[in-house]
């Protein structure tokens, strides 16, 4: 933004009075002056977040009981990112701030019962600067985040349909994350079926029977394998009685002819042929 830049959200209808607002606010600036945030109210009620002279944020607001000015313990004016929040407590009486890393801050305002302390009927918020400070008086930077309980003035800014309540000046004020990363998410881890889950005294009574039957199983394999050694032997054994001696009538020296006529040659005794015999009654 620059000095010259605003702007202005309308609250439709009668906002809500308020004992205990939240307000978020980004920046990055090196130029300590002009408006972070302020609200008006319809009754002449204020507040304002502002950079102070001397770099601090000064917060200035008036809710009924008298006006108070806050001035913080801390510079901001760097040309670093800050993000400050705002909240009251303790009925309105106690204004919180918290600033990036630092401790909070705390301040109590005496306060009687009597007295008013509720922000009544807000009817603007301004980012900037306001109608009442000159042109040139505005805030120097850039503004990520205005947030005011649950109303978010940049983001619907740059909404892609801008809502009529929410006006910039100039037209051509443009969006800027002021050097702010986005978030990023790691994928979601992939959903798988998780293991079964088994009793462990199940798993060892399992583990124990299986071992039992594995020596049973190797016992009986081996009484198998020995009556098969057994069965082989008695067959050959039997084989070998039934094998008997019959008689032959080759031919003597005709052992070692290569064919049958060189063995009809060299044969010393001829065949032994027996002849059909006829016989007549």
């Amino acid at each position: 933004m620059r000095r010259d830049d605003m702007i202005e959200y309308d609250f439709e209808g009668t906002y809500k009075s308020t004992t205990a607002e939240k307000i978020r606010v980004g920046f990055v600036t090196s130029e300590p002056q002009g408006l972070l945030m302020g609200l008006i109210g319809y009754t002449g009620e204020y507040f304002s977040l502002v950079m102070a002279n001397s770099g601090h944020l000064k917060i200035v607001f008036d809710f009924g009981f008298e006006r108070q000015e806050v001035i913080t313990n801390y510079t901001f004016a760097n040309g670093q990112n800050h993000d400050v929040w705002i909240s009251r407590k303790n009925g309105g009486r106690t204004l919180v701030i918290k600033a990036d890393n630092y401790a909070p801050e705390e301040f109590h305002f005496k306060i009687d019962k009597t007295q008013d302390v509720q922000f009544d009927n807000i009817k603007n918020l301004y980012v900037g600067r306001n109608r009442t400070m000159k042109k040139g008086e505005g805030f120097i930077g850039c503004i990520s985040r205005v947030e005011f309980d649950d109303i978010y003035v940049i983001k619907q800014l740059f909404q892609e349909e801008r809502p009529p309540i929410i006006r910039p000046y100039p037209e051509s004020l443009r969006e800027d994350f002021c050097g702010i990363e986005a978030v990023t998410y790691p994928p979601e881890p992939t959903e798988r079926k998780p293991p079964p889950t088994y009793d462990p005294s199940i798993l060892i009574q399992t583990r124990g029977y299986t071992r039992a039957d594995s020596a049973v199983l190797g016992g009986i394999l081996a009484i198998i394998f020995l009556a098969l050694i057994a069965m082989a032997i008695l067959i050959g054994r039997y084989v070998a009685r039934q094998k008997g001696e019959y008689k032959t009538h080759e031919d003597k020296g005709a052992h070692e002819a290569p064919d049958a006529d060189t063995a009809i040659v060299h044969g010393q005794t001829g065949h032994s042929v027996s002849k059909k015999k006829e016989i007549f009654i």
